[in-house]
């Protein structure tokens, strides 16, 4: 996963209660959509990574628009400000070795903020039902599974399993009418933990000026 909640163990995935069934790509989009954003929002935070030697910590802006357009905005120390975009099937960040890292996980990046993108055609989508929640299993060309958890059609937990081992583990926290207040992932191959707390929302008034999506 891209980013990580810390203990020395990650949190194992929730098992179903039986067996997964088949679910159609047609299917699952319409799931994947009901996690879509609706309006232009702007999320305020604070973020802490932590790698297990020297823990980081920072402010951060979000910038999301409908259907796909989400831009991060992130004060680092030392560096003193990092900026990545995702706009359609597009990504740039400076510094620019951030799009590159970050590509291969953009679906971790938007499943940060609760947002499911679509899976790569030919990924094999299951459906099973825990006690509390849902769970999608895909299985991509390359051995990796993820599961989805889901409450109603809310996000609230992910996993990424490469054989029998925990590879990533996604937490997302929501407030009483399920908004979204923290986000926690962990790597445990790196022991790599990064946390955000939302500290505010605001819905834009109106779309977010064109420019904001383009490099510079």
């Amino acid at each position: 996963m891209l980013a990580a909640a810390a203990c020395s163990r990650p949190p194992m995935p929730v098992v179903p209660l039986g067996p997964y069934a088949p679910v159609s790509a047609a299917e699952f989009r319409a799931v994947a959509a009901r996690t879509a954003p609706v309006a232009a929002v702007a999320l305020y935070f604070h973020w802490r990574y932590d790698d297990g030697s020297a823990p980081i910590r920072g402010r951060g802006a979000a910038r999301v628009s409908p259907p796909d357009s989400l831009r991060l905005d992130l004060g680092v120390p030392v560096v003193g400000r990092a900026t990545l975009v995702l706009a359609g099937d597009s990504v740039w960040s400076q510094p620019e070795a951030m799009a590159d890292r970050v590509l291969p996980e953009r679906a971790t990046l938007w499943a940060l903020f609760g947002v499911i993108e679509a899976p790569q055609d030919g990924t094999q989508i299951e459906v099973g039902e825990a006690v509390d929640r849902r769970l999608y299993r895909l299985t991509g060309s390359g051995g990796v599974v993820t599961m989805l958890e889901m409450k109603g059609d809310t996000l609230v937990g992910a996993t990424q399993q490469r054989g029998d081992r925990v590879i990533g583990r996604l937490v997302l926290t929501r407030d009483s009418v399920g908004g979204l207040v923290r986000a926690a992932a962990l790597d445990p191959e790196h022991g790599v933990r990064f946390v955000v707390d939302l500290d505010r929302r605001e819905a834009a008034r109106e779309s977010f000026p064109s420019e904001i999506w383009r490099r510079p």
